[in-house]
């Protein structure tokens, strides 16, 4: 991975210019919105450098990690793999000071952009309600759990075609090819997901059928990068990477919690999420359950949100999946609220001879193990609503997998976790079938 790698993930494209040290590149600047000044060489160095000639950035791969993720020297070097060395410090024998995160400042994209992006989603969902986008619409609401209310409130569409246009009928500046013509502004195929707000159009995303290979999600030049928060009135919100996950959520539970999508797991909150964050008293952090997903989860997160709590999806790596396997998401979502509960009840007043047991109880020798099942493990027996049909085994900690003789178990057989109280259950819900398959869609 370098920094062109990085630069896609993030949603800005550029094109080669020239052939300058091994391949010059020109696009949008991450720091300054410029359109045009912003220059790359993947070539050069380990990982690539850039420069803005607007604004004066520039760096390598993992400058670029901390000055636009704002990861520290040393989450930058393990997401790209790299030795870790002591960055240079300014004076002999003094270590540099770590900068401390602040979020980003977004603005919505200028009168012209917006008009041409409401037209286009305007046309989008109009596609998406007819015979040609009718498998997309199936997949949305057979794969994606979706209904047709969602779909329709949040203006999901279908562009069955891809199609170039002038970028500045759109109000942006040209990019030039390498033969100095001006580069079309690219729109491709595939299933439009906006984000409005009020009147409007701050974001078009599109996510491309995967034969048309990559990037899977393309973000229109000029788009807003802000989170996509649904919902600010709840004390606790839940974060998750997709758009198509969120809307899932708060449909399912936006009653119960305030959902905001990241894009992925590396991005950090704009002002508008950090500012609904601050103000949470619990957040459920449902980060994709992959490698990157898990490290988000509990190193950047907890550092920064006291009140952060992981809570990844089970059977599947994230809200999606877990929906076509048949979870319950609205009761996923209860199950957490309660397990980190921030009314908790005090527990009662003990008097002297109860607390002498109490203490007796702790002095003993802890069992032996590994466990010879999992039904044995005194949290698991105390909360059956853990190990229902609908949510399958799991650690109310770590929310992995039970197995016998894991760490987990053992943990909770030496009683290093409290008991959790059993005077409330989670509430049941009939398993439903199972709706994942295979699909021939040739337009997803």
């Amino acid at each position: 991975m370098n920094i062109f790698d990085l630069l896609q993930t993030d949603g800005f494209y550029v094109k080669r210019v020239a052939t300058t040290k091994r391949g010059e590149y020109s696009g949008p600047c991450p720091f300054c919105q410029g359109e045009d000044r912003f220059r790359v060489w993947p070539e050069q160095g380990e990982f690539g450098k850039y420069w803005c000639r607007g604004c004066g950035r520039s760096g390598d791969a993992i400058q670029y990690l901390r000055d636009y993720r704002r990861f520290t020297y040393q989450e930058a070097c393990s997401y790209l793999g790299r030795e870790m060395t002591h960055p240079p410090s300014t004076r002999a024998g003094c270590r540099p000071t770590k900068p401390q995160w602040e979020p980003r400042v977004t603005a919505a994209p200028g009168d012209i952009w917006q008009a041409k992006a409401r037209k286009l989603v305007n046309e989008a969902v109009y596609h998406l309600w007819t015979s040609t986008g009718k498998p997309m619409l199936d997949f949305l609401t057979g794969e994606r759990g979706l209904n047709e209310e969602t779909i329709k409130k949040f203006s999901l569409g279908f562009l069955p075609l891809d199609r170039w246009e002038s970028a500045p009928a759109w109000g942006l500046v040209e990019i030039l090819k390498e033969n100095g013509q001006p580069k079309k502004y690219w729109i491709p195929r595939g299933l439009t997901i906006p984000l409005c707000k009020d009147d409007q159009v701050l974001r078009v995303r599109i996510r491309r059928p995967k034969s048309d290979g990559a990037p899977r999600y393309f973000l229109l030049r000029g788009s807003d990068t802000r989170a996509m928060v649904l919902g600010n009135d709840k004390p606790e919100s839940v974060l998750v990477e997709s758009e198509l996950d969120a809307l899932l959520l708060h449909q399912e539970a936006g009653d119960l919690v305030n959902v905001i999508s990241l894009g992925n797991a590396q991005t950090r909150p704009d002002q508008q999420a950090a500012d609904l964050l601050n103000q949470s008293q619990l957040i459920l952090v449902a980060l994709d359950a992959d490698r990157a997903g898990a490290t988000e989860s509990w190193r950047w997160w907890q550092e920064h949100y006291r009140q952060a709590h992981r809570w990844p999806s089970i059977r599947g790596k994230d809200t999606g999946e877990m929906w076509a396997a048949g979870v319950n998401i609205r009761t996923w979502v209860e199950a957490g609220l309660m397990e980190y509960d921030v009314d908790t009840q005090p527990e009662p007043h003990l008097d002297l001879a109860e607390e002498e047991h109490v203490i007796e109880e702790h002095r003993k020798p802890a069992p032996p193990f590994p466990l010879a099942t999992c039904e044995t493990c005194h949290w698991y027996a105390s909360n059956p609503w853990s190990h229902a049909p609908d949510f399958g085994a799991w650690c109310h900690r770590q929310m992995e997998p039970l197995a016998a003789g894991s760490p987990v178990c053992e943990e909770f057989n030496r009683e290093a976790v409290p008991t959790k109280s059993t005077t409330k259950t989670a509430p049941q819900a009939p398993p439903r079938e199972k709706r994942c398959g295979p699909r021939q869609l040739s337009l997803i």
